[in-house]
């Protein structure tokens, strides 16, 4: 049949010639991973404060973790386990470090973390101690904490399992295959309880470097009861040399690390054995430089969303994790400067970029034209240089495939304002919000560090240096022009200036509206154009 444009405000009718950079879809399109918070929550604010827990809302999460400290937690009474139990439960003695030893108890039981959840509306993360604690005190945890309304919709086995220097879970399982025996017998007693809930193992193999883990995603394979996630921890640290970096090295860091650690850990979207296997990423950048110059800068909230950008292009991470939803004082006071917090960069990225794709479940990658292709060099320990290519401006278009709901999100980390058209991205009535900063390396300490700019048009957009910039639209159509936005009015009338019962019904049902428009139908089954119009606009849609 013909089709009918049916808008909200505006309907772009007619070719928009555009000037600057005209961007376009790429090909590559799939799922959004769910939005994971963990981390420091047991310091300041937790999960018991209603205040904080409005705040950590404002940043979107789909998933928090829970408990902070897996190794050493005692879910029975929602805090550390005390150093006498320490000293008994391991063949070495875990000693506590002086944060729990000096933190004010928080009783951040899983039956008070339920309620965090409800009230931020997220999902909960369970990562079971499979160090300090023992497999049967676990699964009666787990039990009990069924049994007085705690949600499990996921559960993560143990922590950092196969990072070499961990030497508790070292002594507990000598070998990959100690740990994935173990896992095996986890994962068939926890279906008995939560046959619902998704399970992931700690992930990841360490090279020849490592003995002990260098087969560890090997072991995982060969387990009878297989998980359904592989974990894993990507962490990335700043170190006295990189305080050598350009700006152009540390805005690209990413771009040049996590395809390494992919490849190293075997956790590459291509590999045969991970087919089966959803990969969640928990991830930080740790600023390990004497003079601290990296940290909870404008600078981190860039590398954040290099980060994401790059996790989104390896098709089985499902999950991203950030960690220290904590905040910038030395008493992890955080977030939302509106209710008396203040957002760390990490804080800052994720409520930038979590508002973008919320109520989005599908998204496509933009093309970086082949201009703003660059080159950095990096040099190894040894002084061997290596080049690594990275885009000077990178992007997605989150979209909602029922609502055609979409909005867009553009990184750029080049040092020039680039102009840029969406035309071809979004359509109708298009909003700008663009975050940028007054320095990239200040640290983020005054609610004015973080600069807003607003703006309006899908053409000749212009994107400032270093910044974050998001498009949303009141018109939706998705990826292929269905929807509201690029149906056409005129084509779709009938030469006799009438449309069938059967059309009708099917331009109604393209905007999920009802058929009860019977009564307004002439007995012929056709209705006029002005009825026709009519009928349309009773559902809050007009046609041009």
């Amino acid at each position: 049949m013909k089709r009918l444009l049916l808008i909200g405000s505006i309907g772009l009718s007619a070719t928009v010639f555009s000037q600057g950079i005209q961007l376009e879809l790429d090909t590559f399109n799939r799922s959004i991973p769910t939005a994971n918070f963990g981390g420091q929550t047991w310091r300041g604010p937790s999960w018991v404060n209603t205040t904080f827990n409005d705040s950590v809302a404002t940043m979107h999460p789909d998933v928090l973790g829970f408990p902070p400290s897996p190794d050493v937690w005692d879910w029975q009474n929602g805090w550390f386990y005390p150093q006498e139990a320490l000293d008994t439960c391991c063949v070495d003695t875990i000693t506590l470090s002086w944060g729990p030893l000096n933190a004010t108890v928080i009783e951040i039981t899983p039956e008070n973390f339920q309620l965090a959840l409800d009230q931020i509306g997220a999902e909960g993360l369970f990562c079971l101690n499979m160090i300090s604690s023992t497999m049967s005190q676990q699964l009666a945890d787990l039990h009990s904490a069924k049994d007085h309304g705690v949600t499990v919709e996921r559960i993560r086995l143990g922590d950092e399992m196969g990072k070499a220097g961990n030497e508790h879970s070292i002594s507990h399982f000598p070998t990959a295959e100690d740990y994935a025996a173990a896992c095996d017998t986890y994962i068939d007693s926890i279906r008995a309880i939560l046959p619902d809930t998704k399970i992931a193992v700690s992930a990841g193999n360490f090279g020849s470097s490592n003995p002990r883990a260098e087969h560890w995603n090997e072991a995982l394979y060969a387990m009878t009861n297989k998980a359904d996630a592989f974990r894993w921890s990507a962490f990335f640290y700043l170190k006295g040399a990189d305080t050598l970096f350009t700006t152009k090295q540390l805005l690209a860091y990413a771009f040049d690390q996590i395809p390494t650690y992919e490849r190293v850990r075997e956790l590459q979207d291509t590999t045969a054995n991970l087919q089966d296997y959803e990969i969640w990423v928990g991830y930080g950048i740790t600023d390990n430089t004497l003079d601290k110059r990296y940290v909870n800068r404008w600078s981190l909230v860039l590398m954040y969303s290099a980060s994401h950008h790059l996790f989104l292009n390896n098709n089985l991470v499902e999950d991203i994790s950030l960690f220290n939803v904590g905040g910038i004082f030395e008493n992890w006071d955080a977030l939302d400067t509106d209710n008396g917090f203040r957002k760390r960069a990490s804080g800052i990225f994720a409520t930038i970029w979590n508002t973008a794709k919320l109520g989005k479940n599908r998204t496509n990658e933009i093309e970086t034209p082949a201009g703003l292709l660059d080159t950095v060099t990096y040099y190894n320990q040894n002084n061997v240089a290596r080049t690594t290519e990275y885009p000077e401006l990178y992007g997605w278009r989150f979209e909602n495939d029922s609502t055609y709901e979409a909005a867009v999100i553009l990184t750029n980390i080049s040092s020039d304002t680039l102009v840029v058209s969406v035309d071809s991205l979004l359509s109708g009535d298009v909003s700008w919000e663009k975050w940028h900063s007054d320095s990239l390396f200040d640290v983020i300490d005054s609610d004015n560090y973080i600069q807003l700019l607003t703006d309006t048009g899908a053409t000749n957009i212009v994107l400032l240096p270093y910044s974050i910039n998001v498009a949303t639209s009141d018109c939706f159509d998705d990826a292929n022009g269905n929807g509201p936005c690029g149906l056409s009015c005129d084509a779709d009338l009938n030469s006799d200036g009438i449309v069938s019962l059967q059309d009708l019904l099917y331009i109604l049902s393209e905007f999920g509206c009802s058929s009860a428009c019977e009564t307004d139908i002439n007995q012929d089954g056709i209705v006029g154009v002005d009825d026709f119009l009519q009928i349309l606009s009773e559902y809050g849609t007009t046609c041009q």
